[in-house]
């Protein structure tokens, strides 16, 4: 990883215009360790209604930094890639100021827009699911690097939406509990739930996990 959290302590967010329209992001900047980049995690998350939709609202003790490909790319609260970016598990650097001591860590994915937003009839759909080892942890710094030091309770599944389905948000969730015993979804669709826009909330408090982190960006299928 070329982004050293301990010195620069920055997250790549999301334009401060994000709208929930799910439009790409103009610009992009960088917050330092204060309480206005967790404050700017939760205005976002807001803005695009993955609180309240996906999660409720929360303490923001984590700033989660997934990376995709070789080049690295930041997931940054909203912005958009391409499928072909997507394939492969993304790393994943968290930084949790205000973490002392955990009883685990687990990191989710899940789409709230399956198969579009308009009709989620799917939704929400597991797309991943891992605990983050205690190995990984250096100080408050966590690093899975390409994930593969990870223990996938759910294997990852690359985005596909549809084609004329628009933008998905695609939504990485933290969750802090004990993990040791996690049970996996039945199936990816609703999360096992069997209930339309149900998914990670359900499955994190049946499992006595709390969100404490959260990121996303938005993909569509290039033929709409």
């Amino acid at each position: 990883m070329r982004v050293n959290f301990p010195k620069t302590l920055f997250l790549i967010l999301g334009a401060a215009g994000l709208r929930a329209s799910l439009t790409s992001p103009e610009h992009q900047k960088l917050i330092g360790q204060s309480q206005s980049a967790f404050d700017t995690v939760i205005k976002a998350l807001k803005r695009a209604s993955i609180i309240d939709e996906v999660i409720d609202d929360f303490e923001v003790k984590c700033l989660v930094a997934p990376y995709y490909g070789k080049k690295e790319r930041a997931v940054a609260l909203g912005n958009a890639f391409k499928e072909s970016t997507t394939k492969e598990k993304p790393s994943v650097k968290m930084y949790c100021p205000h973490i002392k001591s955990t009883p685990g860590l687990t990191i989710a994915l899940t789409d709230p827009d399956a198969p579009s937003r308009d009709d989620p009839k799917w939704s929400e759909m597991c797309h991943w699911i891992a605990i983050v080892p205690t190995s990984s942890q250096d100080g408050f710094e966590i690093n899975l690097g390409d994930s593969a030091d990870a223990k996938e309770l759910v294997k990852y599944k690359p985005p596909g939406p549809p084609t004329k389905t628009g933008y998905h948000r695609y939504v990485f969730v933290l969750l802090e509990g004990d993990s040791s015993n996690l049970t996996a979804p039945e199936v990816r669709q609703h999360w096992g739930t069997g209930k339309e826009r149900h998914g990670v909330r359900d499955w994190a408090k049946m499992e006595g996990l709390q969100v404490i982190g959260a990121n996303y960006f938005i993909e569509k299928n290039r033929k709409q």
